[in-house]
């Protein structure tokens, strides 16, 4: 019998563009898909990239520093390494279930770049985490001729996450060529937290050949996707098809473990202390136990064993403002009601009331406001225990079993405040203050991070300690009046395989005051409502509480109080330089100013003044700038707005103060219309003080500004309180006013020439504003009045101000007049002394006259004596013995002269004489 071995004929197919479902390949024998074997998985017609040991094949990552104009100094300077793992995109190896790609933002341009070439239409999926509003992070899908595909839009700008959490975001791709760009953008010159990619996966590719085995610690079923990872106590080889379970008598395995490991004995750190609750006698006892899961063994003599329970004693007091209202757990007060903690809530006496905050000093139990939690790094729970925390009587301390890496979360919400905050005096006014003591012990490296959201801003770090601390109190003011969850996140991080026993954190108190809600251990003194006996009424706003009649009081004029039960008049803060307030609620300016004797006058200003910053590029073509909204008194206050969806679910697209800036990332020449208006923030929620001094509070006019050494120079001070990751203190602004009379229109606005984008330090901003408007109104005193000559009786009056004012508005520059004949001052006091020098000389010719008179006499005597010598028989006279007059001689001598001779004539004969 004969057999065919000849191949079989070819099979046609109608399309090389094959491409499988997932779970599927494509079988080279027969062309067509087929099913993947138990213990392998395939996307089918996808990829998948979720290990970050070094970048994978096909991908390509640049790094770029900003340039400018002023790239030499300053912030972006040439010195910036971007190519170091400081800066960019890098491989970042955190623990070994699990790696990452991150880029860490800084003064640099980072972009991620991969092409693929789909066969049908598919998607791309990949998980990030972005929480730094400090960086931009843009994701772009191009085409073969670098034009971005329609409706990328859509998915361009991923929005921010919070602290630890981890998204998913999809784009829909098309067929054919598609480049992948994923850029950040560091607009700072700190190094934020990074923006973190764990896995990439892309669908509509060519078909795989072949099936993929599973990974060790994971196994899968025929037909699958994706492998899963082993549950606890459970390990697997690679390709497993299933899991095998280990000996729980001497072993134990974490989730998705490739081994099982070998159970130590129990020791005083595998159990803790806890409480039964209080009974109908207010009896308890402590109990303990073990931490689950259960990881150590009791079974062997050198092991720990649990103690026993303890006996029945009365209950432990609770915290402050709180009683055991059920009998077994510590709950707050009722209203108007206080208590200690030691004995029952009790009403406040009349004309008094609560003073609300908490104050947690005793961790008997966990707080009703309280909670805690175990987060792993890729955002899942802890699958060792959900208990993070655990209450241990005088503090509260980290948990054990858990992962190196893992964040433990202790969270406190808070619903509000009483006060409003605000700015009085030239400080910022607190609406509550938060404060606790806390301990560190590590023997590897860990950290403690304590961080503050709200219902309107994200989760942004308040403080950070790392290695062991000894026991220290920290304290922070809240400034802004908002509903807020404050979170302490504990993480060991010697990143080794198992868990770290001997690293703990340890809070013993936390104190939070003035809030809207909680207990009061005391009450304080309020203004009584008339119509009821027990029940207070806070203040309208502006006014205080007199200490000796508990009556309501306005502040005086120029003060301003926030706090409802604020007591005695020392309670009111002074407005800010330059500034008043007439209802005690609010600190403002109608933009005229009087400083120094003079009178500044900034209405004709525009209400607000848009300045662009110097833009920043990098040699690839990434660029943007920063666009600044100024409103310099607030009577139209600064908006900035975002054009994409950028932020949190729930948050605004737009910011309102004094000062704002929004970052603007220009559109490329491929693109059409596709200019980013994004990251808006506030530089100047509160105008605090306006004055000629460089410094204020803790603000300082920078150099460059401050040595123009014009003396009236005018400082407008902002701050925003808010703290960020980059600025703890928050951020502060200052616009110098220079005045300048031959500025045109509204004048110029400037940048320090060192700072190209108005600030060095990304947190203190200065503008200069060169302008006429800022030199003081000229007075009366100030200018000089020129005259015309009378003309059909009027004249011209000219008006000529000197260079360092502004005439005012009422006064023009030159004015007809009637003529008029009073004298001016200046002739008259010509004339008068003229007049004085005319009889001063009339009165000197008179003396000179009389002397020339005596002078004469004594001469006519000379000349007859002399005469009489010569002369025969003329008696000698007797010589003269001097030519003046003696006192009371007379002159007796006759002239000869007619008497109608006048004086010139008599001078001119004595001269001949």
């Amino acid at each position: 019998m004969c057999t065919d071995t000849s191949p079989s004929p070819a099979t046609r197919i109608n399309s090389c563009k094959i491409s499988c479902d997932a779970g599927y390949y494509f079988d080279l024998g027969d062309l067509t898909c087929r099913m993947c074997r138990p213990g392998t998985f395939s996307l089918g017609g996808g990829v998948m990239f979720d290990t970050w040991d070094m970048l994978p094949e096909g991908f390509y990552a640049q790094v770029e520093s900003f340039r400018s104009s002023f790239s030499s100094i300053g912030r972006f300077n040439n010195d910036v390494n971007c190519s170091s793992n400081n800066f960019g995109l890098f491989c970042w190896h955190l623990f070994p279930r699990g790696d990452f790609l991150a880029s860490t933002g800084g003064p640099c341009a980072a972009t991620l770049t991969y092409t693929v070439h789909l066969v049908k239409p598919g998607n791309l999926t990949y998980v990030y985490q972005f929480s730094d509003r400090d960086i931009i992070f843009d994701f772009e899908a191009q085409n073969d001729q670098c034009k971005s595909i329609r409706d990328s839009k859509e998915y361009r700008w991923p929005s921010t996450t919070r602290e630890g959490e981890w998204k998913q975001q999809t784009v829909h791709l098309k067929t054919g060529q598609n480049v992948l760009q994923w850029k950040t953008i560091g607009m700072d010159v700190h190094q934020g937290k990074p923006v973190l990619i764990k896995s990439i996966e892309i669908s509509g590719v060519s078909f795989a050949s072949s099936c993929t085995p599973c990974p060790a610690g994971t196994y899968s079923n025929g037909g699958s996707r994706s492998c899963i990872e082993c549950p606890e106590n459970h390990y697997s080889q690679r390709e497993a098809q299933t899991c095998l379970p280990c000996n729980n008598v001497t072993e134990y395995a974490p989730r998705g473990s490739a081994y099982c490991l070998k159970r130590k004995l129990c020791t005083h750190n595998d159990y803790y202390e806890t409480r039964t609750p209080c009974d109908a006698n207010n009896q308890t006892q402590q109990v303990y136990k073990w931490l689950q899961p259960k990881i150590c063994r009791e079974d062997v003599a050198e092991a720990v064993s649990l103690p026993p329970a303890s006996e029945k004693h009365e209950c432990p007091p609770c915290n402050p403002g709180m009683d055991y209202q059920n009998g077994s757990v510590c709950e707050f007060c009722p209203k108007d009601t206080y208590s200690d903690g030691k004995t029952g809530c009790k009403r406040c006496p009349p004309n008094t009331t609560p003073n609300y905050g908490y104050q947690i000093h005793r961790w008997t139990e966990m707080p009703k406001m309280m909670s805690s939690a175990c987060m792993e790094m890729d955002g899942s729970s802890c699958a060792s225990s959900d208990m993070g925390w655990q209450c241990m009587g005088s503090y509260i301390r980290s948990g054990h079993q858990h992962t190196d890496g893992a964040y433990l979360l202790l969270s406190l919400s808070v619903a509000g405040f009483r006060s409003k905050g605000g700015m009085s005096g030239g400080h910022r006014l607190e609406v509550g203050r938060i404060s606790f003591s806390f301990e560190l012990n590590c023997r590897s490296k860990c950290e403690l991070l304590f961080m503050q959201g709200s219902d309107t801003k994200v989760i942004s770090l308040i403080q950070s300690w790392i290695e062991s601390q000894p026991r220290q109190d920290f304290s922070y003011p809240i400034m802004l009046n908002d509903s807020y969850t404050f979170s302490w996140a504990f993480q060991k991080m010697q990143l080794s395989q198992g868990k770290s026993e001997y690293d703990v954190a340890k809070i013993y108190c936390i104190n939070v005051t003035n809030t809207i809600d909680g207990g009061a251990a005391i009450c304080l003194p309020c203004h009584q409502d008339p119509e009821e006996e027990h029940a207070c009424i806070p203040c309208p706003p502006g006014e205080y509480i007199d200490r000796n009649t508990t009556a309501c009081t306005p502040c005086p004029l120029d003060t301003t109080v926030s706090d409802p039960l604020a007591y005695g008049e020392e309670s009111c803060e002074p407005c800010g330089p330059g500034l008043s307030s007439t209802n005690g609620t609010a600190c403002t300016t109608n933009c005229i100013f009087y400083i120094d004797g003079m009178q500044y006058n900034f209405l004709s200003l525009p209400s607000f003044y848009l300045v662009k910053g110097n833009r920043l590029f990098t040699a690839s073509g990434a660029q943007y700038f920063h666009l600044f909204n100024i409103s310099l008194c607030g009577q139209t206050a600064a908006l900035c707005t975002n054009n994409v969806s950028y932020q949190i679910e729930g948050q605004t697209s737009h910011v309102k103060s004094f000062v704002c800036r929004t970052t603007i990332v220009p559109s490329q020449p491929t693109e059409e219309d596709l200019t980013l208006s994004t990251q808006s923030v506030t530089l100047g929620d509160e105008l605090v003080g306006i004055t000629k001094d460089a410094t204020f509070m803790n603000m300082q006019v920078i150099q460059e500004f401050a040595d123009l050494g014009f003396h009236n120079n005018l400082y407008f001070y902002y701050s925003t309180p808010l703290s960020t990751r980059s600025c703890p203190q928050g951020r502060t602004t200052i616009i110098t006013l220079h005045c300048d009379p031959n500025q045109k229109d509204n004048g110029t606005i400037k940048l320090p020439s060192k700072c190209p984008d108005g600030t060095c330090d990304g947190c203190n901003f200065n503008f200069l504003w060169t302008t006429a408007q800022a030199c003081p109104i000229c007075t009366e005193s100030s200018y000089s009045v020129m005259k015309e000559e009378c003309v059909y009786g009027m004249q011209t009056v000219h008006y000529l101000p000197p260079t360092f004012c502004v005439m005012p508005e009422n006064i023009p520059i030159v004015k007809r007049v009637p003529c008029t004949t009073h004298i001016p001052l200046e002739l008259q006091v010509v004339i008068a002394v003229t007049v004085a020098l005319a009889l001063f000389l009339c009165g000197l010719m008179l003396y000179f006259w009389k002397k020339t008179q005596r002078l004469e006499y004594k001469y006519m005597k000379l000349v007859q004596s002399a005469s009489g010598r010569d002369g025969e028989n003329e008696t000698e006279l007797a010589p003269a013995e001097s030519c003046a007059l003696d006192d009371g001689e007379e002159e007796e001598i006759q002239f000869s002269q007619p008497l109608t001779a006048g004086i010139l004539n008599r001078i001119k004969a004595m001269t001949g004489k």
